[in-house]
């Protein structure tokens, strides 16, 4: 369903993911919390609105993608994953690490009181080639008109999410566009932005 335009771009909101777009997040953002799972975990969390999958496309070519949740969903998500993951040992054992770096996330420094205003960017995928020939100024003006779309359908204020630390390219991104870093560890950087 499209939900807004902007110049030759659309937002479109998806409930029935295909495998494709599973796929596409997962070799894009390797340490995407979806990687150590399969595409009926994924397409089961979008069917039932737990997360939010929205696409930007410019005459039907894909543009970007974005997954988005809740304050409340996001605690739903981690358990639905930790539940997923215990009942197969052997993913335990392999990814311990990711386990223990998905129990630790949270919505730190998340005004409890105003938690209902924060919508988690889960992830933010880019095709830099459906951009060609928009300077990166106005690609950044594109995405950021959609973001406000993303917010307001969903009753929000805020964005806040997560990061590696060592994932440059969107640390530059993030900082371009005016989110504030209020947290971080050795392995993970936590921005937040109000979208007016």
């Amino acid at each position: 369903m499209v939900l807004s335009k902007k110049d030759q771009f659309s937002l479109l909101s998806k409930n029935n993911p295909s495998k494709k777009i599973f796929n596409l997040i997962i070799s894009q953002i390797p340490n995407s919390i979806f990687s150590k799972l399969d595409f009926l975990f994924f397409q089961e969390i979008i069917k039932k609105k737990i997360v939010n999958l929205y696409l930007i496309k410019k005459k039907n070519k894909l543009s970007s993608i974005i997954t988005v949740t809740s304050v409340k969903n996001y605690e739903l998500l981690k358990k639905k994953i930790i539940i997923r993951l215990l009942i197969n040992p052997v993913l335990i054992l392999t990814n311990i690490n990711f386990l223990f770096n998905l129990i630790s996330r949270n919505s730190k420094n998340i005004n409890s009181k105003y938690k209902n205003k924060y919508l988690h960017l889960l992830h933010l995928v880019i095709f830099k080639k459906a951009f060609f020939g928009n300077s990166l100024q106005k690609k950044d003006k594109i995405l950021n008109f959609f973001f406000k779309k993303i917010v307001k359908i969903n009753n929000a204020n805020f964005f806040y999410l997560c990061y590696e630390s060592d994932n440059f390219k969107a640390n530059k991104y993030y900082k371009r566009n005016n989110f504030v870093i209020y947290n971080k560890n050795k392995k993970t950087i936590f921005a937040k932005k109000r979208i007016i």
